[in-house]
């Protein structure tokens, strides 16, 4: 259960996302500098690339990043995609570029500075069923990609064959497929920021507007809610889009697994692209910190990672 947010307001981007698990790694957020050498499995490599900058699980010594955005300001996020899609098999011949999932934001991240250019190289591109390691297959997963002029999909069909819609609503959450979750969409054209006036009263029910938003933690409804905030919220600063977030956060108990696990918000963030800034909250450590890269640090060799929390 994940929700991201991609959000254009007067000169700003935002790019927000929570995580929602019942369990989590030892994340960080992590700086992937300029010249950290990237070795892809299609036989590419990148030694001198933008700078990437966001969440990831870094074992040994790579990367794994959840979300991230580069110095282009093109941001990408993961989220789990439970029970659909399938990635292609490692053998399969074709004339596509092989990539496996848990490398396919910094591919598209290190080559791509908009959401344009990265539709041309999806166009030659297979994602693989290699794993990164034997003790950690590769989950099914969708992606959301946006810069502040476009946003995208990328999700996987049965057969393996990567699907791209175009996201003018610039949401994402998880499973059904895409055309599925949209499909609600039209609802909130009936629903308004305003007050109502019922005419047996006259009296303005303050939010009353809004009646019948879902208030519910399935994708539909978390995808629902955050397109109807994204559309009415004022969006000023990244610490406005992380209130967004606030409205899909999972609170514990609220959800619990098949497991018997509780589900929370491992954590939610906001992307911050003009300034290269990444701002993060945690169930733990609720009071957001936000992390920037100097000059120096964007210029270096290796990962440098921040702990989520000090404490």
């Amino acid at each position: 259960m994940c929700t991201a947010v991609s959000l254009t307001a007067d000169k700003h981007h935002y790019f927000a996302r929570t995580l929602d698990l019942e369990y989590h790694h030892n994340e960080s957020v992590t700086l992937t500098p300029r010249r950290y050498p990237f070795s892809f499995t299609d036989g590419s490599t990148s030694r001198e690339h933008p700078a990437l900058l966001g969440m990831a699980y870094v074992m040994n010594d790579y990367p794994l990043y959840y979300d991230a955005m580069n110095e282009h300001g093109l941001c990408m996020a993961g989220l789990a995609f439970r029970g659909y899609g399938r990635y292609a098999a490692p053998d399969k011949h074709t004339h596509a570029l092989h990539i496996a999932p848990w490398e396919f934001i910094p591919y598209l991240l290190t080559r791509c500075a908009t959401v344009a250019d990265a539709k041309t190289l999806l166009a030659n591109t297979d994602l693989v069923d290699i794993p990164f390691t034997e003790t950690l297959p590769n989950q099914p997963m969708h992606w959301i990609l946006s810069d502040r002029q476009a946003s995208i999909v990328i999700e996987l069909d049965p057969k393996g064959h990567l699907i791209r819609y175009d996201n003018p609503a610039g949401v994402m959450t998880n499973a059904p497929p895409f055309p599925e979750i949209t499909a609600g969409l039209p609802r909130i054209d009936t629903l308004t920021a305003h007050p109502t006036y019922p005419m047996d009263t006259g009296i303005s029910i303050r939010g009353g507007g809004a009646l019948g938003l879902p208030g519910d933690w399935t994708s539909q409804s978390r995808f629902i809610r955050a397109a109807f905030l994204s559309r009415h919220m004022q969006i000023l600063t990244p610490f406005d889009a992380l209130a967004l977030l606030d409205s899909v956060k999972i609170p514990r108990g609220a959800v619990i697994a098949e497991n018997g696990d509780l589900v929370t918000t491992v954590y939610s963030a906001v992307m911050d692209p003009a300034s290269m800034r990444y701002l993060c909250r945690t169930e733990e450590d609720p009071s957001p910190r936000s992390i920037s890269p100097t000059p120096l640090q964007l210029r270096g060799n290796q990962c440098i990672r921040v702990p989520l929390s000090e404490k």
